[in-house]
């Protein structure tokens, strides 16, 4: 067996996929649908793309809009997901966001912020108060549907910045992933053998300006500050990359005590550094 490696930019994120198997020429096919496939979710649902599905469903703030199946899809397992966690995860950022800079020009030039809103669903339309990102879940979605283009292969890797799944070996043996220092990226603070889930990670390290970064703890309009990183482990990356999102906005405490009615395993590293791991979470720390 050979192990066949790519790493292509999409959702503004280097994504690297492994892939070990006997048959090349048919790896390397599936690697190139991978690939398409996190270019499609790209085009269709980045809020930094105009014109495109989801800047359609923005455009008409207010009003009931029809969309498509696979869009109505990830907008309810968001109102879920905020269901679940008390508001902590909210698909209604997008203005906050752009109010701090965060915006498709990566401006970073302060504006007035808008505010949160909120979605409905009825049948197959949707309707919004405010403008809808999907940056929290979509990253975890592109990997869940990149990895099905890969469902011939028992050994495999696709990671996202952090964001992965794995499954099988590499030719040396398990897949092993580190997981990063939440203060400094040359270092590692553990490590965590992966196979058959997947490991997601939220941190403001790579996007921070001023004072302000990417995770908005929606309940408060302002940059969550009560959580240093969260690495979680679940069945599917949608599940862990919008769980890591919703208990890095509840801060530590919070996030401890919910857990345990949430579909993943966690990691919480708090404010001043202290760590939390949750009974069922895999890896050993250093």
């Amino acid at each position: 067996m050979k192990k066949l490696e790519e790493t292509q930019t999409h959702l503004g994120t280097p994504i690297h996929i492994q892939v070990v198997a006997y048959d090349e020429d048919k790896a390397q096919r599936a690697i190139r649908r991978a690939f398409a496939e996190a270019a499609r979710i790209e085009s269709a649902y980045s809020r930094f793309i105009e014109g495109n599905e989801l800047a359609q469903l923005n455009a008409q703030v207010g009003e009931w809009v029809e969309v498509d199946d696979e869009l109505l899809e990830l907008i309810a397992f968001g109102i879920r997901t905020g269901e679940r966690t008390n508001g902590a995860f909210d698909l209604t950022v997008k203005s906050i966001l752009e109010g701090w800079g965060y915006d498709s020009n990566y401006s970073l030039q302060e504006a007035e912020p808008g505010q949160i809103g909120t979605v409905e669903i009825d049948g197959i339309k949707v309707r919004a108060s405010a403008e809808i990102d999907l940056g929290g879940l979509g990253k975890g979605y592109a990997i869940d549907r990149m990895v099905n283009q890969l469902a011939d292969f028992q050994n495999v890797m696709v990671n996202a910045g952090g964001d992965l799944f794995a499954r099988g070996q590499d030719e040396n043996g398990p897949w092993k992933v580190a997981l990063e220092h939440p203060t400094d990226l040359k270092k590692g603070i553990g490590v965590v053998e992966v196979n058959g889930f997947s490991v997601g990670a939220s941190s403001p390290l790579r996007r921070q300006w001023r004072n302000r970064h990417h995770l908005v703890n929606p309940q408060e309009s302002k940059p969550a500050d009560q959580m240093l990183a969260v690495y979680t482990q679940a069945p599917a990356a949608l599940i862990a990359d919008t769980y890591s999102t919703a208990l890095f906005a509840m801060g530590f405490e919070n996030a401890k005590k919910n857990l345990i009615d949430l579909p993943v395993e966690a990691l919480l590293i708090g404010p001043d550094g202290t760590g939390w791991m949750s009974e069922g979470f895999q890896g050993k720390l250093f």
